[in-house]
């Protein structure tokens, strides 16, 4: 019965993507050949692969879009900055809904605290921050950061142990380092187009040890509704969304429709072992293209290695005072 339940949602959802799809070319199809122009078609296998990492790792397709965008489309940091909210509400927004078909334990107590101040921060970052921070320091912070959450998350995965498959109640430490780092996440996502999912996936594999896999469909769900907050923001508040997105939008939407959720199952079905893998080999390109594509200033190193030594020293706390924390009503999750 419940093979047949589940086998019934998926088709169903099967079938709502290929209603969306047909109504989409219906609608734009007109729209989307005229844009399908050069360099401008290239989008779309860049974002077939951005939309697989959106829905299967907790980089989000921003990670893929932004660089791609300012160094193999020559677009400007603004435009690829909205061009990841954008997309991402579309295949994120696919991805989540794919999660909430086939997932029954998500922590919902953690998402119902993180996304508030999450709305918070993007706002205050497409009001007033965006203009003050460079472009390329916010891309090569944002590599370290990914590398350096990892170097520590390889450090801890071998206990697995500690690893869980729900959160327990929430304590006033655990509601206060939520609302923090909702609010840095939204940030973050208002500045690079991604992040809010990157530093959900941190509190929760660091600090409260959840499963890698369920860690990750928590951070897709988040990135996806902070895309769709900062779009409408930047559509109806900020009216910041520029012409060019238009054309890149209409390429890509059917792309990232289809493969987020294929992502989403990928990361379903992967044993988690496999799935760090991935996630290492998403991780080492990301730093590869920003070493290769990014201009990095010489007087401008010691900023950045004091950042990822902060960035260290507060992923390691962040774990040890987990160490502190009572798991006991928690359920471990299962052997790989």
């Amino acid at each position: 019965m419940r093979l047949t339940s589940k086998l019934s949602q998926a088709a169903l959802f099967a079938l709502s993507l290929a209603l969306v799809l047909t109504c989409y070319f219906l609608f734009f199809g007109r729209f989307v050949a005229s844009a399908w122009q050069s360099p401008q078609w290239l989008i779309a296998p860049i974002m077939a692969l951005g939309s697989f990492v959106a829905g299967a790792t907790f980089l989000g397709g921003g990670a893929v879009a932004f660089p791609a965008l300012t160094k193999i489309l020559h677009a400007d940091p603004s435009v690829a900055k909205s061009f990841s909210l954008a997309i991402q509400s579309v295949g994120m927004t696919s991805a989540s809904l794919y999660i909430l078909l086939r997932v029954r334990n998500l922590p919902w107590n953690f998402i119902g605290i993180f996304l508030p101040p999450a709305f918070a921060g993007i706002a205050l970052s497409l009001a007033i921050i965006e203009p003050y921070i460079a472009a390329t320091d916010l891309r090569v912070m944002f590599t370290l950061f990914v590398l350096g959450f990892l170097a520590i998350y390889l450090w801890v995965y071998r206990d697995r142990k500690t690893h869980y498959v729900d959160i327990p109640p929430l304590s006033r430490l655990d509601i206060q380092l939520t609302l923090k780092a909702g609010f840095l996440g939204g940030v973050l996502a208002g500045l690079l187009g991604s992040g809010a999912d990157l530093i959900a996936f941190c509190l929760l594999a660091l600090y409260f040890r959840l499963d890698l896999k369920l860690a990750t469909q928590c951070s897709v769900i988040v990135m996806a509704s902070v895309s769709l907050v900062g779009v409408l923001l930047q559509g109806t508040v900020f009216q910041t969304l520029p012409a060019e997105l238009t054309p890149l939008w209409l390429i890509a939407a059917p792309v990232v429709l289809l493969g987020a959720p294929i992502g989403a199952e990928f990361c379903r079905r992967i044993k988690p072992r496999n799935l760090l893998l991935f996630v290492c080999s998403i991780v080492f390109a990301e730093v590869i293209s920003t070493l290769a594509l990014v201009p990095l200033e010489p007087t401008k190193w010691w900023r950045y290695f004091a950042f990822a030594l902060v960035i260290g020293l507060l992923l390691t706390t962040l774990h040890r005072i987990s160490n502190r924390k009572d798991h006991r009503s928690q359920h471990p999750a299962k052997p790989e």
